[in-house]
């Protein structure tokens, strides 16, 4: 094992200590650790005004900033971009190198091909280490279809081992004035999101039910776990080794957890499928794409109630239950025949969980032009609402207008 005197961890979607990959090797094989995180702005450009996700990592810098505390440290947080300000952090602390947990994203990538190549010209080294993914995709043979792909997913073996980190040593850092750094940062505050809930979902969340309860959007009946996971406040072994316990009856989610990964292996080798259909046959669709439908879609003005709350939930909450996210998305595409590439530009303005791999994934899937092919998938959202919200209680819940209307007088309204 290589000792580094000085070691630089870069805090990026794994903002948590426990269970931390690469903050746990950099602790063992460093004798301090100096962790940054920085509000990169080539992203920060990218998002709208008042930006929910934005604020969720806000809320999530500050409760990792009192852990830090806690175990001895701090956060060195920053704004600009990554490639100039690691290196500059790194010779000023004289560290001798750069940890991370490997990004997959195409921007990141890109980002931390061009970082190593600078370091590694200053002998400061930079290693990356996998901790997003229970199964990464050089792991097992390519696949197209999720079936299979889960049965060799399924057969491989995970890293359950959750790593504990009790004290970090740190040198001294410059004073960091937070409220400074992300001063003109234009983001907005959801209640809905505390950065604590996962502890408690995990211990509480009945993941042996789900089967039972995760199609209907008004009862609390999914894990709502995804902005977590999406920014690592919670580490995917953590809920792999507690969903597990459950199991067979839990296996459902073990397979939602698959199929997020089914999505990050696609975009893994197939990177062009993050603008272009998976299926080649699919690039020509000639889409309709009526400024005027879209808007109307935006802003859950549809005429359609389960459509319409399930956009306005989008943008109240910067989540939608997983079957109207399905709902949604296919009335987008096949009712409005609007590019899919545009549904998925709204969401990654208002979900706080976007995740491009996934997102685009699940976009492509709904358009029926993406891996996984089956014949054309049409979600009636008439029959939707009456199927997964008889009662029209999520329905009047975003659109309380309704709240005076009998059930069938709104799902055909």
């Amino acid at each position: 094992m290589i000792m580094h005197k000085r070691t630089i961890f870069w805090f990026r979607r794994d903002l948590r200590l426990k269970d931390n990959t690469g903050l746990y090797r950099a602790v063992r094989e460093s004798q301090e650790v100096i962790p940054v995180f920085i509000f990169d702005e080539n992203i920060l450009k990218t998002l709208p005004d008042r930006n929910l996700r934005l604020g969720f990592i806000i809320k999530a810098i500050n409760q990792l900033k009192t852990d830090l505390l806690k175990s001895g440290s701090d956060l060195r947080v920053l704004k600009g971009k990554p490639s100039e300000l690691i290196p500059k952090i790194a010779y000023r602390n004289r560290a001798g190198a750069v940890y991370v947990n490997k990004a997959y994203s195409v921007y990141g990538r890109g980002r931390d091909t061009e970082l190593k190549r600078i370091l590694e010209g200053d002998k400061i080294e930079f290693k990356e280490f996998e901790d997003t993914l229970l199964v990464e995709p050089e792991s097992i043979p390519q696949r197209k279809v999720f079936t299979p792909f889960y049965k060799l997913w399924s057969k491989t073996g995970k890293r359950p081992q959750l790593l504990e980190i009790r004290r970090i040593n740190s040198p001294r850092i410059d004073e960091q004035m937070f409220d400074k750094v992300i001063n003109g940062l234009s983001f907005s505050i959801s209640s809905k999101w505390p950065i604590n809930f996962p502890l408690n979902r995990l211990n509480k969340f009945g993941f042996s039910n789900y089967m039972n309860t995760r199609n209907y959007p008004y009862i609390d009946g999914t894990s709502r776990l995804s902005p977590y996971i999406r920014f690592g406040i919670v580490s995917i072994r953590q809920i792999y080794s507690r969903v597990k316990s459950e199991t067979p009856k839990a296996e459902p989610y073990i397979s939602e957890l698959a199929w997020r990964e089914f999505w990050y292996h696609i975009m893994h080798y197939f990177p062009d499928t993050m603008a272009l259909e998976f299926q080649e046959k699919r690039r020509n669709i000639k889409w309709i794409n009526n400024d005027r439908w879209y808007e109307a879609w935006k802003e859950g003005r549809t005429g359609y109630p389960i459509v319409d709350a399930g956009m306005r939930q989008l943008k109240e909450e910067g989540w939608i239950h997983n079957r109207v996210r399905m709902i949604v998305a296919s009335f987008l595409t096949k009712d409005l025949l609007i590019d899919w590439r545009m549904g998925d530009r709204h969401f990654f303005d208002y979900l706080i969980d976007y995740d491009e791999a996934v997102d685009i994934g699940n976009w492509q899937w709904a358009a029926s032009v993406g891996a996984d092919p089956k014949p054309l998938r049409i979600f009636n959202p008439i029959l939707q609402s009456e199927r997964y919200d008889p009662d029209c209680v999520y329905i009047k819940k975003y659109i309380p207008e309704f709240k005076d209307i009998e059930p069938e007088g709104i799902h055909d309204h």
